[in-house]
């Protein structure tokens, strides 16, 4: 458990009440990661929500079926969210979380704060809208990096 006023420093944050942002805290927990390490990968179960305390952490996509080979679509940085997908079903990783250098991060139970959402209807409105426009930034970078990396190679031919 964390103290509500961390939170409360996070711009993901803004807006919800005292009240809610104690329950979040009571289901969240900080956690450092060591350099060269993965906090999880895509297609794992998504658990946890995780908000960027000391970065970067990569967000990666896998390049390959197998899933060795990764790009990095987005650097997450001190005060920004990551693993979104721990509360949109199907709840699986969208993509790999890596940490290039140590890095710490917030841990909310994903599980515990869909339930919240449950009671709370205004509380997962907000969160819900926040991972909305988190998602749709991914797709949006995603989608200009694939054109950046295919433009090039056909720019040339025919």
């Amino acid at each position: 458990m964390i103290s509500s006023e961390i939170l409360r420093g996070y711009p993901f944050f803004a807006g919800l009440s005292e009240e809610e942002l104690r329950g979040i805290a009571a289901i969240t927990e900080e956690k450092t990661h060591e350099p060269n390490t993965y906090i999880g990968y895509e297609g794992q179960p998504a658990e946890k929500l995780y908000l960027v305390v000391i970065g970067p952490v990569e967000v990666q996509i896998n390049i390959d079926e197998e899933g060795l080979q990764r790009e990095t679509v987005v650097v997450r940085h001190a005060g920004e969210v990551c693993g979104w997908s721990a509360l949109v079903e199907p709840y699986i990783l969208t993509a790999s979380l890596f940490c290039p250098a140590k890095a710490t991060v917030l841990e909310i139970d994903a599980k515990a704060m869909r339930a919240m959402f449950e009671e709370n209807h205004h509380l997962g409105y907000r969160i819900l809208q926040r991972i909305a426009a988190i998602a749709s930034e991914r797709l949006k970078r995603t989608r200009f990096q694939l054109l950046g990396k295919v433009a090039p190679q056909s720019a040339g031919r025919g």
